[in-house]
């Protein structure tokens, strides 16, 4: 299923309206991308959503207002892995490419085996 980089801008934008969140965007003339998520303000920091890497990385943050298992009690990990859960099922597409974008993600946190068994288990077509 081809989806059209509009409708990967316009659900998060729907997402974002739906829930309250306000969103701000990085410049793409920015040489890396700066995403975060400040869940107590409902606030995302993102860069426009030109490609389902953008798209993936946009959910992610959402993931951590709107997604299970983001408390501040919880363990960075923990929630990282929970948020990139919660973009996984709300996604409208996941390509290879969103599966790299995640797994390089949560490589540079250090996930374990653990960890990626919980995503193996939730979604057992990728790997």
């Amino acid at each position: 299923m081809t989806v059209k980089r509009i409708d990967m801008a316009l659900h998060v934008q729907q997402l974002c309206a739906e829930n309250g969140i306000t969103v701000t965007y990085q410049s793409l003339d920015d040489p890396s991308p700066r995403y975060y998520a400040q869940p107590m303000r409902k606030l995302i920091c993102i860069r426009p959503t030109k490609n389902t890497g953008y798209y993936v990385s946009a959910l992610h943050e959402l993931g951590h207002i709107l997604g299970k298992r983001q408390a501040p009690s919880i363990s960075t990990l923990t929630k990282e892995l929970y948020a990139w859960i919660w973009a996984r099922q709300k996604a409208l597409v996941w390509t290879d490419t969103a599966e790299r974008v995640m797994r390089r993600a949560m490589d540079s946190y250090g996930w374990t085996e653990r960890q990626k068994e919980i995503w193996e288990r939730k979604f057992p077509n990728v790997a």
